[in-house]
């Protein structure tokens, strides 16, 4: 099917043009149909940010034109990830809270990135939707970001990393690796709720000799990231864990009893 303007009727994917080249673009359509040509503004500020936070950054831009965001849900395969974002967009409007897509474009602050690690392209890319917490602003490569998981119940302490966090098959999903290993690697966890105390945690091999509930009230940012970073982190968790509390609602997320006795 096609849109009686001559669109198509979903929205897959887009190109990022120059100005003179879109202007080419637009010189090489018949004139009959220059009416039917749809432009989004995309500041070039906001290359410099993950590619993968493109969508989430045009949405950012665009969620009070109605025509806009119907023509973004079109399609099933960016549909959901549209509204998700529409309406990430609109709490943090209502909180007064508002991105600046610009605030962490700034070259004075790109040497304090070298604390942190940046992640492999293949140890994301194949994720659907993957949201990373913090990205480079340099070279826009995902960055690992340290913390620190503090044990209540035992005293212990452990250092781990995480990256991000994606939903599949309505399954939310953190990606992190521990740090007590030499050759770590990635692994995503399932984020589940204790239906006695009501905590949210994933499960993981957090230390050398065993698995264990890893409590995401029990996560702290390491010192090590910049203080530059930090408000752009922060919000960006506090995404994920308004997101938590969604699929609790929604019941997506998974009950488990634990062994909550001292």
């Amino acid at each position: 099917m096609t849109h009686d303007l001559g669109h198509t009727s979903h929205f897959d994917a887009a190109s990022l043009f120059t100005k003179d080249k879109l202007l080419s673009g637009i010189a090489a359509v018949p004139l009959a149909a220059v009416y039917s040509i749809q432009i989004f503004a995309f500041p070039k500020e906001l290359h410099s940010l993950a590619p993968s936070q493109y969508l989430k950054n045009l949405v950012a831009l665009y969620f009070k034109d109605p025509e806009t965001m119907r023509y973004l849900k079109t399609t099933k395969n960016i549909g959901d990830q549209v509204t998700r974002y529409q309406l990430e967009s609109e709490k943090l409007e209502r909180e007064g809270k508002v991105f600046e897509f610009f605030k962490y474009t700034s070259r004075g602050k790109m040497k304090e990135e070298n604390n942190l690690s940046e992640v492999s392209n293949k140890d994301y890319d194949f994720l659907p939707d993957f949201h990373p917490f913090l990205s480079s602003p340099r070279n826009q490569q995902v960055l690992s970001i340290p913390v620190t998981y503090f044990d209540d119940k035992t005293g212990q302490t452990a250092k781990i990393d995480i990256m991000g966090w994606y939903i599949k098959y309505q399954q939310l999903k953190i990606r992190w690796k521990p740090k007590y290993m030499r050759k770590r690697r990635w692994r995503s966890s399932r984020i589940s709720v204790d239906i006695v105390t009501n905590n949210y945690f994933f499960q993981g091999q957090i230390y050398r000799d065993s698995s264990a509930p890893i409590f995401l009230d029990n996560l702290s940012f390491d010192s090590k990231i910049p203080k530059s970073f930090l408000p752009h982190l922060q919000k960006q968790y506090q995404i994920f864990l308004s997101l938590v509390e969604e699929q609790k609602r929604l019941a997506l997320l998974r009950k488990v009893q634990l062994n909550n006795k001292d």
